[in-house]
């Protein structure tokens, strides 16, 4: 085999693995919320990423919540392993922990939410959510992924 045709073989062995992932990066915010007595929320902060697609790579997000003394760490893992659909095997976990120290990743946490989504032509947007309390006030604390190529409706 010429290394021509060898090259080319390589090359679209790469860019099919890597388009299965995800072509578009996708989006991410954490939001934090602190809710009233009437359970009506407000947003206090919210941080915006970008994580990491590809094939079993970790990304990690950690912010310390206003007025306390608790981190929220997110995570964002996309895999082949773990949850396969009608479509095929790509998928994406989100994990979302609150704790008194930074921790390396959210998955690992006694007291986390997780979520989980195919990652195909048809995803849109998944969430992950948990309540908590910091400096006296309820909270509640989103992960949030979607894809930017799509248009959110109201």
């Amino acid at each position: 085999m010429t290394r021509l045709a060898k090259a080319l073989m390589i090359l679209v062995v790469v860019s099919g693995t890597a388009y299965s992932q995800g072509n578009d990066p996708m989006r991410c915010a954490i939001s934090v919320y602190q809710l009233n007595r009437a359970e009506y929320g407000h947003l206090i902060k919210s941080v915006e990423f970008i994580p990491k697609m590809g094939e079993e790579e970790l990304t990690n997000k950690t912010l310390r919540l206003p007025g306390s003394r608790l981190f929220v760490t997110a995570s964002v893992f996309p895999t082949d392993e773990s949850m396969a659909s009608a479509q095929g095997p790509d998928s994406i976990r989100l994990g979302l922990a609150v704790s008194r120290k930074k921790l390396p990743q959210a998955f690992g946490a006694s007291n986390n939410a997780i979520a989980e989504a195919t990652l195909y032509e048809a995803f849109d947007t998944a969430r992950v959510e948990t309540n908590t309390f910091g400096g006296r006030k309820h909270l509640v604390v989103r992960l949030e992924c979607w894809d930017p190529g799509r248009e959110k409706k109201q």
